[in-house]
């Protein structure tokens, strides 16, 4: 019979041996594990980078499911994967417009403004994200950086080619007082300035405001206050004494209110300068007048008889035209 100590030596040797296996397997394990870390971290390291595998490879691995439709877009066609990810990577950006640096303020509002496009075709999903985006957008409108303000009112517009509805109470109550404020303070600086003055920050915010100005009031079908709010804040740079493509940005923005409120906007222009004089149609009716009668020219004058003929082509007749036509022989 083996004697105590060999029992005990045995003991001791199949103790350690199952300490080895063990550790192997644990050795193993860990191994795997890695190898797996690496694995995914190729795998999204390629997505990052926008190599994706293609479709063909993945259904012929593992069938995908099909989402069934939530109940807000029953009905509707499915969103296509472009636009399933531009919604993802709209809705993880919005936390990042409130971000300290400027140059990742700059990207955000880059990459919001291609989420938008991308979603302008899916109203019902872009509604959403627009109102969370709202907010934020508005502080980059109304208090930073004139570089940050640029980039934010050129989401603002691409947002209301399809949220007008959304936009307009909003835009009217949030951004238009400071938009024409800035328009008002501005004048004075950009009529004494030089040709240097173009090529400053300043010049191409008062340049984007005014390009972008019109076809929003168009867009958003703004009420007879708001539009006279931005008639008075864009005369101004119809002078003569603005630089040229202001001048030019001023005509577009009149020749958009011509569309949404052409009476007003020929009132407007005639209080400026009336170049005729317009008769009543009887006696008993008393002459009209005008502010702009009999006004000697201005810096204003060559540019609003600019707008009044274009006026009267889109109305195919001049006013005077009518009441004449409606005079008793």
């Amino acid at each position: 019979m083996p004697s105590a100590e060999e029992h005990q030596q045995r003991q001791t040797d199949k103790g350690q041996s199952r300490a080895r296996s063990q550790g192997q397997q644990e050795v193993t394990v860990t191994r795997q594990e890695v190898e797996r870390f690496f694995l995914d971290y190729v795998s999204q390291k390629q997505i990052a980078e926008g190599d994706l595998p293609d479709l063909e490879e993945e259904t012929d691995e593992v069938p995908l499911a099909k989402p069934e439709p939530s109940s807000d877009t029953e009905g509707e066609a499915p969103m296509p994967s472009h636009a399933q990810l531009a919604r993802d990577v709209m809705e993880r950006c919005i936390h990042l417009l409130s971000d300290r640096s400027l140059r990742v303020r700059l990207k955000v509002l880059d990459v919001l403004e291609l989420c938008v496009t991308v979603l302008h075709p899916h109203g019902n999903h872009l509604l959403p994200m627009a109102h969370r985006v709202w907010p934020a957008l508005v502080t980059r409108l109304i208090s930073d950086d004139p570089l940050a303000v640029l980039r934010a009112f050129k989401v603002l517009c691409t947002l209301a080619q399809t949220c007008g509805d959304f936009l307009r109470q909003r835009f009217s109550k949030d951004v238009l007082p400071k938009l024409t404020s800035s328009l008002l303070s501005q004048a004075p600086v950009s009529a004494k300035a030089g040709p240097v003055y173009s090529h400053t920050l300043a010049f191409k915010l008062q340049l984007a405001v005014l390009q972008g100005l019109g076809s929003l009031c168009e867009r958003l079908d703004m009420g007879e206050s708001d539009l006279n709010k931005v008639a008075d804040a864009c005369l101004i740079y119809l002078s003569a004494k603005q630089p040229v493509k202001l001048q030019e940005a001023a005509q577009s923005v009149f020749l958009h209110l011509m569309h949404v409120d052409p009476d007003s906007t020929w009132l407007l222009l005639n209080e400026v300068c009336c170049p005729e004089g317009y008769d009543p149609p009887h006696a008993s009716l008393r002459p009209v007048k005008l502010s702009g009668m009999g006004r000697p020219r201005n810096e204003l004058t060559d540019n609003v008889l600019l707008l009044l003929q274009r006026l009267q082509q889109q109305e195919g007749t001049g006013p005077g035209t009518g009441t004449q036509e409606a005079s008793p022989p």
